[in-house]
């Protein structure tokens, strides 16, 4: 009777139940992953920080495309330090002096510069691809998340409807206090739970918001794509050297060995011309001019060091090009293995084990609250189908972060 009155109670209350509902879900910012591309360009700091490296190289092609400049020279001489000088006793010399570069420096100064331009823009482009693959990953985390929160609610609603049926056979002696009290613990074990998958859900909302530098916005973020159907994956052969990565590390080794040549080019002597107007003392008519040339000796040195360092640079480059091909291919293996395992897990957690748990679950309850099951059986049962849901919830984010990984490591910005 009791029981009834509280039920009667609670009714006006559900009116006031589903507005805050809908407010929070209104409240709550839903991502979609199609917006993942343009979240990341607009947001992400690494991105932007790679962009940030591009505007260098970009800084990097007036630099090397600088030419020597002129340097203009006025000197004065004849001064007495025991008389007065005058203009007419002093010697003046104006003097231009212009470098010139032989050997074509400044052009292979500028195909190095371009090759690493060029090879920052690859950099842009696979910090995106690593970007949008963390994104991803992190927003099935998040929905796994709330997968879990909700069937955590769930199973707390589930276990407190069997205390109070619990509470109400004690009372009419169809039920033990010890068996009461059993589900009373069980109920509190599903609080708790429940508290935890809140705390993983925040957790996880604050990770996806700080990838896309959303953190003000955090504990509003929601998914709303669906889980991913799982279908076989393509049969596709992995285009490795179209990859960014693999491309930018060509484009270095490209830059390297043209260092080379530049660094060899430092052996071949620029040149400086000079040109100069002096004004003889004591004979204002009489200006004078003069033209010269110089030329560096290479007794000290002969850049020996910076021809071998080029060298040395250029097989670094090779070996870097050559460690990053064959780790894409080990990504590209491991990230289908994984994907086509994990998404056969899923599918069978989600087709099969979670459907007939659900449906063990109703069965023992029902067979509870009729007196047809014990204490221990609906307590199983309700832990059974909430560790199934669990492991489902996770299954279905593996496959899908996999399947995410799969893509990545294909350079493909769909999610199969």
């Amino acid at each position: 009777m009791r029981f009834r009155i509280l039920i009667f109670c609670l009714l006006p209350l559900v009116p006031m139940l589903d507005a805050v509902a809908a407010s929070e879900a209104q409240a709550a910012q839903a991502i979609h992953l199609q917006d993942f591309d343009r979240l990341l360009a607009e947001r992400n700091r690494s991105l932007i920080a790679a962009r940030r490296a591009t505007a260098a190289g970009e800084a990097g092609i007036d630099i090397a495309a600088g030419r020597p400049n002129p340097v203009v020279s006025l000197s004065t001489s004849g001064f007495n330090s025991r008389r007065m000088s005058t203009g007419s006793n002093l010697d003046t010399i104006l003097r231009i002096d212009q470098p010139i570069e032989r050997g074509g420096k400044r052009d292979l100064r500028l195909a190095v510069a371009d090759s690493l331009l060029q090879a920052n823009r690859s950099d842009e482009s696979d910090m995106l691809r690593q970007q949008r693959l963390l994104a991803i990953q992190a927003y099935f985390d998040l929905k796994a998340a709330e997968d879990k929160s909700r069937f955590a609610d769930e199973s707390v609603l589930m276990a407190r409807q069997v205390l109070a049926k619990a509470e109400l056979r004690v009372k009419a002696g169809d039920l033990s206090p010890s068996d009461a009290a059993r589900i009373r613990t069980d109920t509190l074990k599903a609080e708790s739970d429940a508290h935890q998958a809140a705390v993983d859900l925040r957790r996880s909302r604050l990770a996806l918001a700080q990838l896309l530098a959303m953190e003000s916005d955090a504990p509003h973020l929601a998914t709303t794509d669906p889980w991913p159907q799982l279908p076989s994956l393509p049969t596709s052969r992995p285009e490795i050297e179209q990859r960014p990565d693999i491309v930018a590390a060509r484009l270095r080794l490209e830059a390297a060995e043209r260092a080379i040549g530049l660094a060899k080019a430092q052996q071949v002597r620029d040149v400086t011309i000079g040109a100069q107007l002096e004004r003889a003392p004591d004979d204002r008519t009489n200006t004078t001019v003069g033209f010269g040339v110089s030329i560096p000796l290479f007794t000290g040195y002969d850049y020996r060091g910076e021809i071998r360092r080029a060298y040395v640079d250029r097989d670094s480059a090779s070996d870097e090009l050559a460690r990053l091909r064959a780790t894409a291919a080990a990504e590209f293996e491991q990230a289908r293995f994984a994907a086509e395992r994990l998404s056969e897990r899923a599918r069978q957690l989600r087709d099969d084990g979670l459907p007939s748990a659900r449906k063990a679950s109703d069965g023992v309850q029902f067979a509870f609250n009729h007196g047809a099951a014990s204490v221990l059986d609906v307590i199983d049962a309700r832990r059974s189908l909430y560790a199934i849901e669990t492991d489902t919830a996770n299954a279905l984010a593996d496959a899908a972060k996999s399947r995410a990984a799969w893509a990545a490591a294909l350079n493909r910005p769909d999610l199969p």
